[in-house]
């Protein structure tokens, strides 16, 4: 058993050494490499595309469901790349390990859309069905062929559940703070008209 001094210099080495060999590899194979590029354009037109199709009257409501996506999909891959679950070979960003273009555009802005297009719960869930099932089986194998994804310990039907999950859970998120926006707008209106 290492002792913790020996073990914490350890680490700081390792990591030193791991920093150093990433920001080498970013440089000389990814940066302008036509994965990156694909990143690149993928994120910007994704952006674009989201700007121009929102319901810009429902803005606010619209981009909480976004940030709070973007939050989850950032935390599920950090957890699956810290478990060696699966690794991203290409990175838009070097000091980034995740991927940027899939947990900062493309995939939350997918379910914005969906989430702003399909209001019920019924269609809401179909359609992520639906979506679930092209990302897990479709884009995966897809990010794979081109060289942007590597699953380590990971297969397609597992992120099946987890897609239609996630979306299930920011939808009831973004509903409870609603009710709750409406809780607090209907006290305040009260207290404002007894004020006046």
């Amino acid at each position: 058993m290492l002792r913790e001094e020996v073990g914490i210099e350890e680490l700081k080495r390792v990591h030193k050494e791991l920093t150093e060999l990433r920001h080498e590899f970013w440089l000389q194979h990814d940066l302008f490499s036509a994965q990156w590029w694909l990143l690149l354009a993928v994120l910007v037109i994704s952006w674009y595309v989201w700007w121009r199709l929102v319901d810009k009257r429902k803005l606010m409501e619209i981009v909480l469901y976004g940030v709070m996506m973007s939050y989850l999909i950032f935390i599920w891959d950090q957890l699956g790349y810290e478990l060696n679950l699966w690794l991203y070979s290409r990175k838009l960003f070097r000091v980034i390990p995740q991927a940027e273009s899939l947990d900062w555009g493309i995939l939350p802005i997918l379910h914005m859309l969906v989430f702003q297009y399909f209001r019920s719960w019924r269609s809401y869930i179909l359609v992520n069905i639906v979506m679930a099932a092209v990302m897990a089986f479709v884009y995966e194998p897809l990010s794979i062929g081109i060289g942007i994804y590597s699953m380590l310990n990971w297969e397609y039907v597992y992120s099946f559940p987890l897609y239609v999950a996630k979306a299930a859970i920011i939808k009831r998120l973004v509903e409870a703070v609603a009710r709750k926006q409406g809780r607090s707008d209907g006290t305040n209106s009260r207290l404002n008209a007894r004020a006046e």
